[in-house]
């Protein structure tokens, strides 16, 4: 009996020391939340960590798709895409990015993981773990259509004010027109509200643009333009303004270096993405009918003429 005794409070002391780990673990998890002081509604790191490497990664597929300079309404279905995958509303996004702002130490512990996220990312895009290279991409074509110099220099008694180029060889629609550069502006620049247009020009008259903003501050700046020809249109030429002023009394002290305009395309589908240009545009063709129609009734005019009046 004794025995049998013992072996019972041997098994409620073993039952009890394990309740009291339980309530020891419980209690050190509710003292760390507590320590965490955020308020309710705000979302955790952890969270708030997913989201904005969504997010990130959603700028830069619309910024690959020439999407990135649009206005806000076109973007934001994306961004409110990413929220109702995560079962939150905009109020408490926007709560929460305030609070985290106004906590910096948290924030950036937030954002060193944000960067490992895209580091991860990048490093398995490299070795070709979602997109991997099969001959349909080797038809892919990439080539520098800038003929123009490289290099520009502007010094303090340069009485410009724009920096033009328009190029007119073989463009397409489907196109991705990548235009690169450095561009470094001298404060004592004397032009005002400096800019930079990157444009495309359709035959019809129609003009799709990107527009920066260029500062003189002295600082080195790379800039890049990822422009995709997205109409069904015949296009004219691509132009715009390396660096331009609404001031016409200016004078340019600026320097531009590595200049470079890349047409990317898909050789295989060059043909067909012509047909698809002529079915959606037959304007050229309707032109070149009339013309021969003008021209037909020309010559029956003058053979008339002749009959009539014979020499």
């Amino acid at each position: 009996m004794k025995a049998s005794k013992q072996k019972k409070i041997k098994m409620l002391l073993k039952q009890n020391k394990f309740f009291f780990q339980i309530a020891c673990i419980l209690a050190f998890i509710l003292v760390l939340s507590a320590c965490d002081g955020r308020p309710s509604g705000v979302l955790s790191q952890n969270k708030m960590t997913k989201v904005l490497t969504e997010m990130h990664k959603t700028d830069a597929t619309m910024s690959e798709k020439g999407m990135y300079y649009g206005i806000y309404s076109k973007k934001s279905p994306y961004y409110k895409f990413i929220l109702d995958k995560y079962g939150i509303t905009q109020a408490q996004f926007d709560s929460s990015l305030v609070w985290y702002t106004n906590n910096p130490l948290k924030f950036e512990r937030i954002y060193d993981d944000v960067i490992l996220n895209l580091t991860s990312l990048q490093n398995d895009i490299k070795k070709g773990k979602y997109h991997k290279l099969d001959s349909i991409d080797l038809t892919h074509l990439r080539n520098n259509i800038w003929y123009k110099p490289t290099h520009y220099t502007f010094t303090k008694d340069s009485a410009r004010t724009h920096l033009n180029f328009e190029i007119t060889t073989n463009l397409l629609y489907g196109d991705v027109y990548v235009l690169k550069f450095l561009q470094r502006i001298a404060p004592e620049d004397s032009c005002k509200k400096q800019r930079i247009i990157f444009r495309i020009n359709y035959a019809n008259g129609k003009v799709d643009s990107i527009y920066k903003t260029a500062y003189n501050d002295s600082l080195l700046r790379r800039y890049t333009f990822r422009f995709p020809a997205k109409r069904k249109l015949r296009i004219k030429s691509i132009s715009g303004e390396l660096l331009g002023s609404l001031s016409y009394k200016g004078t340019f002290n600026a320097q531009l270096d590595s200049i470079s305009l890349f047409r990317e395309f898909n050789a295989k589908k060059q043909d067909s993405l012509r047909r698809v240009v002529e079915k959606a545009d037959p304007t050229p063709k309707l032109f070149q009918k009339k013309m021969n129609l003008d021209s037909l009734n020309k010559l029956n005019n003058a053979l008339k003429k002749k009959l009539l009046h014979p020499v």
